[in-house]
């Protein structure tokens, strides 16, 4: 009797996992749809956008990323870019100033080195560390027409990005933050092409909606403040993700986020999948200090409306719902494979629904970047059923580092994608 209970329990946590996730998409896809783009001229001109770009141990990449820079901002005088080298133990600082030499950019390019023990704190401590540096001489009078970036040091950007980064500051008044949309550079094997579709497509959708309800957030690469509607000179806070917490804090200010889907910035994707899992298991494991740190302002925030704090709500608690529906959901698997004969139809409807929602998922995603074939389509359609899992271990692996008060801010490894998307 105990045991029939356990059993029907599991199921119930299993199926209340799988229809809060198919929800979930279903929402993404019906209001996560991008908005039709108002056609505007920049008007009244930025007097300067900073681009901050950490840099730890980043020899591989970091040569590429000042030399794109150089050419994409050739006549963008104002833009400018200050490498942070966080104390790294490899040949960074070197081959920037090697770079720097040999393109002969004046002071378009910028070295801040820092130095053990008060180095290796964490992005977001060495980000405020530049910050304070750059924005603390300025009068109060230019900070308004200042806008500080943060890019990740195997980024790349477009002139007609930069340029519209500066656009949106130009015309909106208010805006505070603005983020970027987030896409790979050309993929080599199918880890690194799902990285570009979840980015491309679901993290597009998840940043519509948050537009609409009014809290889009900060996502690392590619995000944009006005230097003026900072207090201080710590915007970042430290934690592992630092991104997240900068851009609640905006929003629990009521000051004004934006996320511009037209505006990419690309980036590399990981490979190797242990790395690809300590990747996301650190994005998880700073969500759960966001959890305890700002959950409770959110939902007492009268800056933020009902939906919004819903959104965020879910988003904080994702960990928690994906291990135990995730575990509920391994078992049941396990325990339908060995009844498969009486629970196929089960199996067979819900990877029908599930493969549908991917087939679609795939057709916008072919749609927008004219990277897929039927064949490839149908491939990536199936092992996108294991892709999710893939975060799973991860989340396992945050809540083992957070139980063990496991908190070392450890960077993800770029190597160098040399071709860009």
């Amino acid at each position: 009797m105990e045991g029939s209970v356990i059993d029907e329990l599991i199921f119930s946590v299993s199926f209340v996992g799988i229809g809060i996730y198919l929800v979930w998409v279903l929402i993404l896809i019906l209001f996560g749809q991008d908005q039709e783009l108002k056609q505007t001229q920049l008007k009244e001109p930025i007097w300067q956008l900073i681009i901050l770009v950490p840099a730890l141990n980043e020899a591989p990449v970091i040569r590429q990323t000042i030399t794109n820079f150089v050419e994409q901002t050739a006549n963008l005088p104002q833009v400018k870019m200050v490498i942070i080298d966080d104390a790294s133990s490899d040949q960074t600082a070197q081959v920037v100033n090697e770079t720097l030499q040999q393109l002969a950019c004046g002071s378009k390019v910028q070295l801040l080195r820092r130095y053990l023990p008060e180095a290796q704190q964490g992005k977001g401590e060495a980000l405020n560390w530049a910050y304070q540096q750059l924005v603390e001489p300025l009068a109060p009078s230019l900070r308004k027409q200042v806008i500080c970036g943060v890019l990740d040091a195997d980024a790349y950007m477009d002139e007609a990005a930069y340029l519209r980064v500066m656009e949106h500051f130009a015309l909106v008044p208010e805006l505070s933050l603005l983020q970027t949309r987030v896409a790979m550079f050309k993929e080599q094997n199918w880890l690194q092409k799902l990285q570009d579709i979840e980015f491309v497509i679901i993290n597009n959708w998840i940043q519509n909606i948050r537009n609409r309800l009014g809290n889009a957030a900060a996502s690392g690469n590619g995000q944009f403040i006005r230097v003026s509607a900072v207090s201080g000179y710590h915007p970042w806070g430290n934690a592992l993700l630092e991104d997240f917490e900068f851009s609640t804090r905006f929003l629990l200010q009521a000051k004004a986020t934006h996320y511009a889907s037209e505006i990419v910035v690309y980036q590399e994707a990981l490979a190797q999948v242990r790395p690809f899992i300590r990747q996301r298991a650190r994005w998880t494991q700073g969500g759960l200090d966001c959890l305890v740190g700002y959950w409770p302002k959110i939902l007492l925030s009268k800056a933020l409306g009902t939906k919004a704090k819903m959104e965020m709500t879910f988003y904080l608690l994702i960990p928690f719902i994906s291990l135990v529906t995730g575990l509920a959901n391994l078992l049941v698997l396990a325990f339908v494979s060995w009844f498969i004969l009486l629970y196929w139809p089960i199996v067979v409807s819900l990877l029908f629904i599930n493969s549908c929602f991917n087939f679609y998922i795939l057709s916008v995603y072919e749609h927008k970047t004219q990277r897929l074939g039927i064949i490839k389509k149908l491939f990536f359609m199936v092992i996108m059923l294991g892709y999710n899992y893939l975060f799973y271990f991860a989340i396992i692996l945050a809540f083992y580092k957070k139980v063990r008060r496991q908190t070392k801010w450890v960077k993800t490894t770029h190597v160098g994608m040399g071709e860009k998307a």
